[in-house]
């Protein structure tokens, strides 16, 4: 997969996963396209450790949506379908989303990032202070 920054970058940026390690060429050319603004693999530490991950750069958060099919904790820190997160602004959203349609190539729209609190389905996990300089 190319490089490109694994930060969130802009309060606002819209969250996207991504199901498919196939979806690599597709990814690299949306890159290309400057349709992501970042992109980050989910290890196997799960959801939660890399959205703190890309939080942490630029003291940014997240509020997401839990998968309905997933314990919220299976979905957080469990072993997914997920291989990616990526993040688009919203000059680009709809050229990503069509882009990635087009292709056949699965997303499942996450959430957004914010200012500093990390939230999942209304609930807040703290601030990225709280995780500074931690593992999740």
């Amino acid at each position: 997969m190319k490089e490109t920054r694994s930060s969130f970058v802009q309060k606002g940026d819209t969250l996207y996963l991504i199901t498919s390690s196939e979806a690599v060429d597709y990814l690299n050319s949306s890159i290309d396209s400057g349709f992501i603004s970042s992109l980050h693999r989910i290890s196997a530490k799960g959801i939660f450790q890399a959205l703190v991950e890309c939080c942490r750069d630029n003291a940014l958060g997240f509020d997401i949506t839990g998968d309905s099919d997933l314990e919220d904790r299976e979905f957080l820190y469990g072993n997914t379908k997920y291989v990616a997160i990526v993040s688009v602004n919203d000059s680009q959203e709809e050229d990503f989303v069509n882009f990635m349609f087009n292709h056949g190539i699965e997303t499942t729209l996450l959430g957004h990032v914010t200012k500093g609190e990390l939230r999942m389905d209304d609930v807040s996990y703290g601030f990225i202070s709280d995780y500074a300089g931690k593992t999740a």
